[in-house]
């Protein structure tokens, strides 16, 4: 049975629900995390430690390899950006040769090329590549301050959004309807991207490939969103849109990717167009949850680890999910409660934590 290493080093939900997720993909987990975190409670991971916040990158790496060295994986899984970032550290310092070759390997064997590290970071580049590999972008201009805003908007028109280079999860991002909308932007330091805005739904395709071959992709619509228009979904529903599949697969091919990953979308009311928006290079919360819809892409993970026949989409599957805690975070006596398909009841800790912390946001605790 193929282990895999669930790296976490920021208290997330998204994190919470990976070890459960693999496990039942069949793998066995090993977990480094942070303690009192949501992951840390999980019951899903047969060796485990812990480090702190504060511990440099040496002791983290101390950590790792006493549990690769006690329990050998195949992968390591970045949980969240903070772990994603220093697997690709390791990487990046590999030359230096001051880490054990293991190490290396692992985080080699966890991530793209060291070309395409740039990719979640840097939404240009992103948009550039996928615009070479034939798939549709919105109009942009990169934007450094108010009066190239106005210039961008003179030229593309309203409504407009602007957004910064970097960050995930719609920080930053605004969208300008009016033209006093315009005039009340200020633009803060670094780099910012204009675009024009497409009138329709945010999407993503949540996948996961090895190599380069994409094993598995579940395109999804954004149906609801929290906080705002922007912000992560907290009620999703399955697209079957070739085009989204398309762009996924071929986002892996061009940087051989290994692991989870997900291209954001925006697809556009009445033509069904997907415009390109930005990638995830990490698991997005739906990763540990997409069972529900009909593709579970941990199990896509494993078929591709020990040469299995990869999954199918089931067609039969629901279409809608409401994801939990998000949707009670959004609303605790939301409509859409009949659709809370991924609720952790079998990972009771997890779940007591989450319950605790939908109760503090009601109440306006949190």
């Amino acid at each position: 049975m193929p282990r895999v290493l669930v790296l976490a080093l920021e208290n997330w939900l998204g994190a919470a629900r990976l070890p459960r997720a693999l496990s039942v993909a069949g793998f066995k987990v090993s977990l480094l995390c942070y303690p009192n975190t949501l992951v840390s409670l999980t019951r899903f991971a047969d060796d485990r430690d812990i480090c702190v916040p504060s511990d440099g990158a040496e002791i983290v790496a101390r950590r790792i390899m006493a549990l690769i060295e006690a329990n050998p994986a195949k992968i390591c899984i970045p949980a969240d950006d903070r772990a994603l970032r220093f697997l690709q550290h390791i990487v990046s310092v590999a030359s230096i040769g001051r880490l054990p070759k293991v190490l290396m390997d692992l985080a080699r064997a966890s991530l793209p090329d060291p070309e395409a590290f740039k990719y979640g970071d840097d939404k240009e580049a992103a948009s550039q590549l996928m615009e070479s590999l034939g798939v549709r972008t919105p109009r942009r201009e990169l934007i450094w301050s108010t009066g190239d805003l106005r210039e961008f908007v003179a030229a593309a028109g309203l409504p407009a959004v602007i957004k910064p280079l970097t960050g995930t999860a719609g920080q930053g991002v605004q969208i300008l309807r009016t033209s006093e909308d315009v005039a009340a932007v200020r633009i803060g330091g670094g780099t910012w991207m204009a675009q024009k805005y497409i009138a329709g739904k945010p999407a993503a395709s949540a996948s996961v490939a090895l190599n380069g071959k994409c094993l598995g992709t579940l395109a999804f619509e954004k149906t609801l969103t929290h906080p705002g228009e922007t912000g992560p979904a907290s009620v999703v529903t399955r697209l079957d849109n070739e085009e989204m599949r398309r762009g996924a697969a071929a986002y892996a091919k061009a940087t051989r990717f290994n692991g989870f990953f997900s291209p954001g979308y925006m697809v556009e009311e009445g033509s069904g167009d997907a415009y390109f928006l930005e990638v995830n290079t990490r698991a997005v919360p739906l990763v540990p949850s997409s069972s529900k819809l009909g593709l579970d892409l941990c199990r896509c993970l494993y078929a591709g680890i020990v040469g299995a026949p990869l999954p199918a989409q089931d067609p039969d599957a629901r279409r809608v999910m409401a994801l939990y805690p998000q949707e009670l975070h959004r609303d605790s006596n939301s409509p859409y409660r009949d659709l809370l398909l991924d609720e952790p009841v079998d990972d009771p800790l997890v779940h007591k934590a989450m319950q605790r912390g939908i109760e503090m946001v009601a109440a306006g605790m949190a």
